[in-house]
């Protein structure tokens, strides 16, 4: 072969491997980069973890029994108040006297019956009269009801025999049941408001009302300078109930204290139920006359108890309507029983003395 043929044919073999050298870098570039996804790092929650916090509940019983497991002794303040008693808890027919009500602090409580608090002294549970750290009371709750220490866990509730003693280890502890009331009593105040020159004009300031559950009692009174009413609701299950209609009564001349006595203007009474709010509302001219609605709840079928305060509602030369007025005692249910209604009267002709009425009825629960 001659040297110009193997020229030819070597210059041939270049061109083609540079060719096939070529359409390969470019198949190179324009392919694609493949990238990785980010997969964003998720937090592994533990089933158990998540259920446990849903489960955790805080203490929310307002009032109610105390009695240990083992035993089933409740604990009772002595009628005088002096110390603690003991006796067999009866779900049944729970002892209204043996009532405890439980009052939130933080994270604590205090545990109170007839103004006297539960308190842990030593290896002693005692009863004191006054609300002081010392008688803050934690509630813990355990599989099968509360262990209760005193705020920092030195010191525990152990019921021995007949006799609660207090413990200073935890797995010594007796577990106790908590047994919520059906009911629960809480008080309220009304807006202050001054007084004005005429009856009809101060009263009708004024506005009684119970936005969870029904009265149970009220006072109106006077605070520095103003007015307003003192007033007590039972709440709770057994007080619960659909809001009936409002009553308004017809309007009637509200003048002098005598014009109250007019039933039919201020005669307040709930067929049904029992008081949920009431107002005097002002009519016409001097006129007025009670606004009030009833809340449907559940009560006895048992005769309704009366219950009075009377008072002398004499007026001094400078003082006011609301100041006679605030000369009426109380009016209160008894612990159990709910306000149906309530109304005026003159006390034998005597025209400064008048008589406030209230019909209380049981709670049926």
């Amino acid at each position: 072969m001659s040297g110009i043929v193997i020229g030819l044919v070597a210059l041939l073999l270049l061109v083609v491997v540079g060719a096939v050298i070529y359409f390969a870098m470019q198949e190179e570039k324009a392919e694609p980069a493949i990238v990785a996804p980010v997969v964003p790092t998720v937090p592994i929650v533990d089933d158990d973890a998540e259920d446990e916090e849903e489960d955790t509940d805080s203490f929310d019983i307002v009032n109610g029994w105390i009695y240990d497991n083992e035993y089933n002794y409740m604990i009772k303040l002595k009628e005088d108040k002096s110390g603690l008693e003991y006796g067999s808890f009866n779900e049944e027919v729970p002892d209204q006297g043996a009532k405890w009500t439980f009052e939130p602090d933080d994270e604590n409580f205090y545990i109170v019956s007839g103004g006297k608090y539960l308190k842990i002294s030593g290896d002693d549970v005692q009863v004191v009269g006054t609300k002081t750290s010392t008688a803050k009371l934690n509630i813990k709750a355990v599989d099968d009801g509360y262990k209760i220490s005193d705020r920092k866990d030195k010191n525990w509730f152990k019921m021995d025999g007949a006799n609660l003693v207090a413990v200073d280890d935890e797995s010594k502890a007796s577990v106790f049941s908590i047994e919520a009331s059906q009911y629960y009593i809480k008080g309220y105040e009304s807006e202050k408001e001054s007084s004005e020159t005429s009856l009809r004009g101060s009263l009708t300031k004024h506005h009684v009302s119970c936005d969870n559950g029904v009265l149970s009692g009220f006072k109106f009174m006077q605070d520095g300078t103003k007015y307003r009413y003192d007033y007590e609701c039972t709440q709770g299950g057994a007080a619960s109930g659909e809001l009936l209609e409002k009553t308004v009564l017809q309007e009637g001349g509200l003048s002098e204290f005598t014009d109250l006595t007019n039933k039919d203007s201020f005669g307040v009474s709930c067929e049904v139920g029992a008081l949920a709010n009431f107002r005097v509302l002002p009519g016409t001219g001097d006129s007025a006359s009670y606004e009030y609605t009833c809340r449907d709840i559940g009560v006895s079928d048992e005769e309704p108890i009366t219950k009075s305060v009377t008072q002398d509602l004499t007026r001094g030369e400078n003082e006011s309507f609301s100041s006679g007025f605030a000369k009426l005692g109380k009016l209160t249910c008894d612990d159990g029983s709910v306000l149906s209604g309530f109304n005026y009267s003159g006390v034998d002709n005597d025209p400064n003395k008048y008589t406030l009425s209230g019909i209380c009825k049981k709670l049926s629960a």
